[in-house]
């Protein structure tokens, strides 16, 4: 059995993965942001509709 030695990456090959690396990396970024977004939104519509509820029950109007 021979041993083989791993081949090193070119230039471009390097820089291929670090550009893939860093789309990855922004996409996940986005992502996070856009479930962020979405987590406050559904809260605020919970919210909204907690208040309504009490105020109903309190014979309120909102």
């Amino acid at each position: 059995m021979e041993a083989t030695i791993p081949k090193t990456r070119s230039g471009a090959a390097a820089a291929n993965t670090v550009s893939a690396e860093v789309r990855r990396a922004e996409v996940e970024r986005r992502l996070d942001e856009a479930a962020d977004v979405l987590a406050e939104t559904l809260l605020d519509m919970w919210r909204k509709e907690q208040r309504s509820r009490r105020a109903a029950a309190h014979g309120g109007t909102s």
